[in-house]
C-alpha cells in the first residue's frame, strides 16, 4: 500500500471532486476516466473501462472516494 502525505490526499480530493459533476461523491464511469487523466495517466478509454470496473468494489456502478482511494493506494 502506498502512503500518501496530506497534500497528496487534498490533491487527489480534489481531482476527485472535480469530477463529480454533480457533487454527490459518487463517479461513474466517465467521470473516472476523466480523474486518470487528470491525473495524468494515459490510459486508453478500454483500460478506463476495465480500472473502473476493479475500482467498483461492490458493483454498484459508481465509485466513492473511498473505492478510489483503495484502489490508487493498492490497497
Amino acid at each position: 500500500m502506498k502512503d500518501l502525505t496530506t497534500d497528496e490526499l487534498g490533491e487527489l480530493r480534489e481531482s476527485f471532486d472535480l469530477v463529480d459533476a454533480d457533487g454527490d461523491g459518487w463517479i461513474v464511469s466517465g467521470e473516472f476516466g476523466h480523474l486518470l487523466q487528470a491525473l495524468d495517466h494515459d490510459l486508453s478509454d478500454d483500460e478506463c473501462l476495465l480500472a473502473f470496473e476493479l475500482t467498483d468494489e461492490d458493483g454498484d456502478g459508481k465509485i466513492s472516494f473511498e473505492e478510489f482511494m483503495g484502489w490508487w493506494t493498492g490497497d
